[in-house]
């Protein structure tokens, strides 16, 4: 028997503030994209069944179009006659009693086993038991639904948390659980995680199948995709979904560099061709703070107006330096305006207003300046 193994698919998240000409968040519609992909991918490889590991939504209470962009996939793998096992992740499931799971909407479904209710579940699908264990409200919890396992003999489990050998890689969201590695038993045929977001072997049958997507800039070198299990054999092939999309340059090293050198540095890490529909990240390391706020805004946005997200980090030289050069008192709104275009490049500031904001506030320190000039208090 073959199963896909996938998790945190997060339908819903949206970041970055990129619209597209519809006016839709571009993550988030890539979200559900790469989402009709992987049910694509399925389908194409025809697996005995698809285990999702947790984490389908981002929110406990997903909007209308992740619900119904789910929905479809349901329905495509059911047209295919593909089974699939899912639980509830920390992040799709709610934290008490009294509310409502969104996976009750999809209860009832031919060929869809879902584990929501925090206990462990059995589903009987293939020649395989599917041991079942979603987000549980309190972490004692996982030993306590674990114990009540009945093994067959052909048996899967399904988790979705933080085994604590990887306590280094904590994401610290909501309701993030660790789980005892002493539940990795090695008499499973397989344990398919959830949570971690890169493909990662825990054990010689346990696996965290990672997201298609790239949530954070942190996941940047991380493999993603899918895993196709071959449940006799315990063979685990990597499936990709998708090309890879995030760059994360390694800090690219200007000191003394000036302005002009530090947009000559951006332009040749940046060729539009190799950073379109790309999220991208460049560090600057050791950056004058006088030279860098001397760039050519209008020309640095230009640089990653092609690009899906487009961020510069700059990395200024200590402190000291601005301790001890002179500012002339006369140029102060100079200061001021590259202060703000500084700040309005890392999208502290809204693009609307920036222009209005800079036009003001040098204008007020001109006018403080000549009246300090011209003593008057």
């Amino acid at each position: 028997m073959k199963i896909i193994h996938l998790s945190d698919s997060h339908l819903g998240f949206s970041s970055y503030s990129r619209l597209d000409s519809h006016g839709q968040n571009r993550i988030e519609e890539m979200v559900y994209a790469g989402f009709d992909q992987v049910i694509e991918k399925i389908i194409d490889l025809r697996p005995d069944a698809v285990v999702h590991a947790g984490d389908v939504f981002h929110h406990v209470r997903p909007k209308i179009k992740p619900l119904v962009v789910f929905q479809r996939g349901l329905f495509r793998l059911a047209g295919a006659g593909i089974p699939i096992i899912i639980i509830s992740g920390n992040h799709d499931a709610p934290k008490s009693y009294s509310q409502t799971s969104p996976f009750r909407l999809f209860e009832g479904l031919k060929d869809v086993h879902i584990a929501q209710r925090y206990r462990h579940e059995c589903f009987h699908v293939g020649e395989y038991d599917f041991h079942c264990i979603p987000f549980c409200l309190e972490p004692q919890d996982y030993l306590e639904e674990f114990g009540k396992i009945e093994r067959s003999g052909r048996d899967v489990l399904v988790m979705h948390g933080l085994v604590e050998s990887l306590q280094n890689r904590k994401m610290r969201s909501v309701g993030e659980h660790e789980l005892k590695d002493s539940l990795l038993k090695s008499d499973f045929d397989y344990i398919a995680l959830g949570h971690i977001h890169g493909q990662t072997q825990i054990s010689k049958n346990a696996w965290y199948s990672g997201s298609v997507e790239y949530f954070n800039f942190g996941e940047a070198q991380d493999e993603k995709g899918n895993l196709l299990v071959d449940l006799e054999t315990g063979h685990v092939e990597p499936v990709p979904v998708r090309p890879k999309y995030m760059i994360d340059h390694p800090g690219a090293d200007c000191q003394g560099f000036s302005s002009e050198e530090i947009a000559e540095c951006l332009m040749d890490l940046c060729p539009e061709d190799e950073i379109r529909d790309r999220m991208v990240r460049i560090t600057l390391k050791n950056v004058n703070r006088a030279a860098y706020r001397s760039l050519d805004q209008g020309r640095i946005n230009r640089l990653g107006s092609s690009a899906l997200y487009f961020k510069i980090k700059p990395e200024f030289c200590d402190e000291q330096e601005l301790i001890e050069r002179p500012v002339d008192r006369q140029m102060l709104h100079d200061e001021f305006a590259g202060y703000m275009n500084e700040e309005a490049a890392q999208d502290l500031i809204p693009k609307a207003i920036r222009d209005d904001v800079v036009f003001y506030g040098s204008e007020l320190m001109k006018k403080a300046v000549a009246s300090r000039n011209a003593g008057v208090s």
